[in-house]
């Protein structure tokens, strides 16, 4: 079974080679060394949250590219989704989740 830091390499991995680059030029255009994108590739260590959207631009991905799949439950997945979002905007987009809940809750109570 995978761990997530491995999958996590095997995106890295294919996002790098669908660019055709090699591992020390990625390490170069994001400004760490070739140890580095090894160790995520192999999931010996994963991208910091902060950084991911580097990583992601670097290598044409969307963030969700780098969280996606079928091994992500709900749960890990709303997480890595609030991950992205600027701390400063939290707040608003926890109200606007808070409100989502409260519609449907009403929609499903009107239809019981």
């Amino acid at each position: 079974m995978s761990t997530s830091k491995q999958q996590l390499g095997q995106r890295v991995r294919q996002a790098r080679r669908e660019m055709k680059i090699s591992q020390g030029a990625l390490a170069q255009q994001l400004g760490v060394t070739q140890t580095v994108i090894s160790n995520v590739e192999t999931g010996v260590s994963a991208i910091d949250v902060p950084d991911l959207p580097k990583w992601a631009e670097t290598l044409n991905k969307p963030l969700m590219y780098f969280y996606s799949g079928h091994e992500m439950d709900v749960a890990q997945r709303v997480l890595a989704s609030l991950t992205m979002i600027p701390e400063d905007q939290l707040d608003l987009f926890v109200s606007l989740i808070e409100n989502m809940a409260l519609t449907f809750q009403h929609k499903t109570e009107l239809t019981e």
